[in-house]
C-alpha cells in the first residue's frame, strides 16, 4: 500500500502542474500513476482463444489467481464503466503448452497506467499462472515467441508526460519457468537502444 500511496501521491501533483500531459480520472479509476505505456505493441495472434476479448472473463481469471495475484489488485481491479475492466491481452506460443498462452495486462481505468503483467499457461484444459510482474508502470507482450516486459523509466523530477526513458526486458521460457536473457534501455534522447544481455529468472 505504501508504494501504491507514493505513486498516487507523486501523480496528483504532478497533474497539477501539467495540466496539458491529459492527466485524468475516471469512473471505476483504482490508481493513479504515470502514463500509460503508449510505445508498447499489442501482438495478437491469429488463433487467439476467444477469452482474450473477452475482458470480463480476463478479469475473473485474474481476480481468482489468490496464489499470483496480490489481493490489492484483485480488490482494486473493477469495471471503469458498466461492464469494461481495465484488461487486456496479447496471445502467442511462448510455453509451447496445450494452447496459446495469454499475456494479460491490467491498467488504471483513469488513464491506462499498467500496472500488472501476468502470463498464463493452457495445462490439461485450464489456464495456470506462470509469471507475475506487478511493478508499476508495465505492459507485457508476445514477441516473436519471447516474453517481452516494457516499463517507462521515471527521475523524480520527470513531467508524467516525458520520462527518462523506457526498460524492455526479454524472457524465454526453459524448462518449467521463464528466464530474462535480455535487457534494453532506451534514454529519450538516444536515437538506438543499448542492449546488454542477463541472465536471469522470474516466474
Amino acid at each position: 500500500m505504501r508504494r501504491l500511496a507514493a505513486l498516487t501521491a507523486v501523480a496528483v501533483s504532478l497533474c497539477l502542474l501539467t495540466a496539458l500531459a491529459g492527466c485524468k480520472t475516471g469512473t471505476g479509476a483504482r490508481r493513479e500513476g504515470p502514463a500509460p505505456l503508449q510505445t508498447a505493441v499489442k501482438a495478437q495472434a491469429s488463433s487467439a482463444p476467444s477469452i482474450a476479448g473477452d475482458p470480463a472473463a480476463l478479469a475473473k481469471l485474474v481476480k481468482k489467481d489468490t496464489q499470483n495475484v496480490s489481493q490489492e489488485v484483485r480488490q482494486d481491479l473493477a469495471p471503469c464503466a458498466g461492464d469494461e475492466y481495465p484488461v487486456d491481452t496479447s496471445s502467442g506460443d511462448l510455453t509451447s503448452g496445450d494452447g496459446p498462452d495469454l499475456i494479460v495486462n491490467v491498467a488504471t481505468c483513469g488513464d491506462g497506467m499498467g500496472i500488472a503483467s501476468y502470463v498464463y499457461r493452457m495445462i490439461d484444459g485450464q489456464y495456470q499462472n506462470v509469471f507475475t510482474d506487478e511493478q508499476p508502470p508495465v505492459y507485457g507482450t508476445a514477441d516473436n515467441g519471447k516474453l517481452q516486459i516494457i516499463r517507462q523509466v521515471y527521475k523524480s523530477d520527470d513531467r508524467v508526460c516525458c520520462p527518462t526513458g523506457q526498460e524492455a526486458l526479454t524472457y524465454v521460457w526453459k524448462g518449467n519457468r521463464f528466464v530474462q536473457v535480455q535487457r534494453t534501455y532506451t534514454d529519450s534522447g538516444d536515437a538506438l537502444p543499448a542492449p546488454t544481455s542477463e541472465k536471469k529468472s522470474n516466474g
